[in-house]
């Protein structure tokens, strides 16, 4: 565990708890990177995704992508993407563990890292697939309502829960890792259901 000093009982007890969840080095195709600053009321990163990238378009995400030949880790890779994103340096990264493997609607495997971070990080967003980046205060989302997020199928629409944060809707991966970190570091219970329905 990170003898790092937190700045937050909340983020004491979510190393606390990462530590202790089992750490599978088996390399994925992809991580991501849950950047959370150390300071007394803590923020958790996203990123707005640019309007015009081939996937994903205009979604909300973590940092983080498709692992390259020279990461030695899954956690390399998160550090790496993190830093060619948002300009956040490996260095200025405390990594307390990782969440359970998760998957994206097209069924490729994310891995996701946890880490602190300064709350002083400057950041600054690969303008080429960054639209924005914004923070999430920790304490508010953990009890935080999920909200409904209807996403047209064509002829169905699917639904499933979302947040709503900075204005931005978070649902799909990054909602399941959202809630999926508040169920492992603070027992917040979210059903994450997707159910299709016809027009």
């Amino acid at each position: 565990m990170s003898t790092t000093r937190f700045q937050s009982p909340l983020l004491t007890q979510l190393a606390e708890r990462i530590a202790k969840l089992p750490f599978d080095p088996t390399p994925q195709p992809y991580s991501v990177l849950i950047a959370i600053t150390n300071e007394a009321e803590p923020k958790i990163l996203y990123s707005l995704r640019a309007s015009d990238m081939r996937e994903h378009a205009g979604e909300v995400s973590f940092a983080g992508g498709r692992r390259e030949d020279t990461d030695d880790s899954n956690q390399a890779t998160a550090l790496r993407e993190t830093h060619e994103e948002t300009g956040i340096h490996p260095s200025q990264v405390t990594v307390l563990g990782e969440l359970p493997l998760q998957f994206a609607k097209s069924g490729r495997p994310v891995k996701p890292i946890v880490g602190v971070i300064p709350p002083s990080v400057n950041l600054v967003p690969e303008m080429c697939e960054i639209a924005r980046l914004f923070w999430a205060d920790l304490a508010t989302l953990i009890r935080q309502p999920t909200i409904d997020y209807a996403y047209d199928l064509g002829s169905q629409v699917l639904v499933s829960p979302s947040f709503i944060i900075d204005g931005e809707t978070v649902w799909g991966l990054t909602g399941r890792i959202t809630a999926s970190l508040l169920e492992m570091g603070f027992d917040r219970q979210i059903d994450w259901y997707f159910n299709v329905h016809d027009k």
